[in-house]
């Protein structure tokens, strides 16, 4: 239950979880108070609580870790539920497990659920995920097609900055005057590049330069959820 919160619903409480603490874990006591939260129909969170509460497996910052979760997912549905917890993944940099989530999202059952800019911010948070575990081409494309549905500024430069770092130098000339950037903008995300790069010439200082990619990348994840409180 604990590693599986965001899927965690009222239906999952029912009389045969009371059962089972009865009669295969033989906890009494616990089955009683659980049958009562039950009949009474609290939340999820009082009884997920109760449940955790019950025994000493998760040290008390833990509980209240989850509760923290729960109280954010409590009355969102479910597509939003599964988003936050692909955003938590990628956060924590479990780049493939956040991939795997990103792509049930985008072409499972849930993704007609989405807007179109929601849409989007979710292929911007896959393209940071693929930037990590695949290649640069395979982001570039994602944050292109984020763009095209979220139309942020954060989807459109991360695209153009991944092209540099590929190497697509004349592709980054050509798509920042298809995506209708003024030329000093196009000059001004060029110069960041190259004041980044410049920072990390050499031997292992190369690793330097791409730390701060990576940052930036991160911090268009963080602009996004925080500009639309966790999609």
């Amino acid at each position: 239950m604990y590693n599986n919160i965001y899927s965690i619903t009222e239906e999952f409480f029912d009389e045969r979880l009371v059962t089972w603490l009865r009669e295969e874990v033989n906890c009494d006591s616990l089955s009683k108070k659980m049958e009562v939260l039950v009949q009474q129909r609290h939340d999820v969170k009082d009884l997920v609580v109760t449940l955790l509460c019950s025994c000493d497996y998760y040290k008390e910052e833990e509980v209240r870790n989850l509760v923290e979760v729960l109280n954010q997912i409590s009355h969102l549905p479910p597509h939003k539920k599964n988003k936050i917890k692909a955003d938590a993944y990628l956060s924590a940099g479990k780049y493939g497990k956040s991939l795997q989530e990103y792509k049930e999202l985008l072409y499972g059952e849930l993704a007609g659920q989405f807007t179109t800019e929601e849409y989007g911010n979710v292929l911007h948070n896959q393209a940071i995920a693929l930037y990590y575990v695949s290649s640069y081409y395979e982001a570039a494309r994602g944050f292109k097609e984020a763009y095209a549905r979220n139309h942020r500024e954060e989807s459109r430069d991360q695209y153009l900055y991944t092209l540099l770092l590929g190497g697509e130098q004349q592709k980054f000339e050509e798509e920042s005057g298809a995506l209708g950037m003024k030329p000093e903008e196009t000059a001004a995300l060029k110069r960041n590049y190259m004041a980044a790069k410049e920072k990390g010439q050499g031997g292992e200082e190369d690793f330097a330069f791409i730390d701060t990619c990576k940052k930036e990348l991160r911090a268009s994840y963080s602009e996004l959820e925080g500009g639309q409180n966790g999609i």
